[in-house]
């Protein structure tokens, strides 16, 4: 095993995953960005990727699986694509599901036994607040509902081998898309705002730095959880 332990983040080019790459590099691990666009830090490896692409992604998984040296796993990009119920589209649900569950399961199938033989290693995936329910979100709701569902279960799966699953949920995160959809001054954005306890939205360093815990030495007790990072937005609705 090398000295730095190697991590893999899928979208690490930009939001929330750019930030926990360059969180993971300042705490001393090495990087692999897993993104269609290449990464703003240098140090950071970068293997392209599109994960609306099936046939692709599955040829670039296949050869990340080769390595020895993987210690953890991010599984933190995906779409969202607003729909009601009842105009319910399968082509939209089945793209949403597919990058944001499908690719998830693949690329951990893929990674996951490299940990084994190792004895060692890290999952996290990224999920979201939205697994309470929101409006517009039947697709991407359940997508995320999944892939918190996986941590629990892998967990279940891995313990016996040292690796710790887990997922993270964030609230309203000040990425690009998110300013983008609420920009400031709107109603929209005041009525999210109003709904956070501590009252600003998160950074993606916010996130980032939960992931950075979860691979550390700190987080070896933690597995099987779904941790809310959220500004207190999630409270009274999540199940006790």
């Amino acid at each position: 095993m090398p000295d730095k332990k190697m991590v893999i983040v899928t979208g690490g080019s930009r939001g929330i995953g750019a930030a926990t790459c360059e969180c993971l590099l300042s705490k001393g691990f090495a990087v692999i960005s897993l993104s269609r666009t290449e990464p703003a830090s240098t140090d950071i490896l970068h293997v392209p990727c599109d994960l609306m692409d099936s046939d692709g992604r599955r040829a670039v998984f296949a050869n990340l699986g080769k390595r020895d040296d993987i210690f953890g796993l991010v599984n933190n990009a995906g779409i969202a694509t607003p729909n009601l119920i009842e105009e319910f589209d399968h082509q939209i649900y089945a793209g949403v599901m597919d990058v944001n569950t499908t690719a998830v399961a693949e690329l951990s199938a893929a990674i996951i036994p490299s940990m084994i033989r190792n004895k060692q290693g890290r999952v996290v995936n990224i999920s979201s607040e939205l697994i309470l329910g929101f409006a517009t979100r039947t697709a991407y709701s359940a997508s995320k509902a999944a892939v918190a569902s996986f941590a629990r279960t892998w967990a279940l799966e891995l313990g016996k081998y040292n690796i710790c699953c887990n997922a993270i949920a964030p609230g309203p995160v000040e990425t690009e898309l998110f300013v983008k959809n609420n920009p400031p001054g709107s109603a929209i954005r005041q009525q999210k705002l109003d709904k956070i306890p501590l009252g600003r939205f998160g950074r993606p360093e916010d996130v980032a730095g939960m992931v950075a815990f979860l691979m550390s030495d700190e987080a070896t007790f933690i597995t099987g959880q779904t941790l809310y990072v959220c500004g207190g937005s999630s409270l009274g609705s999540v199940p006790v």
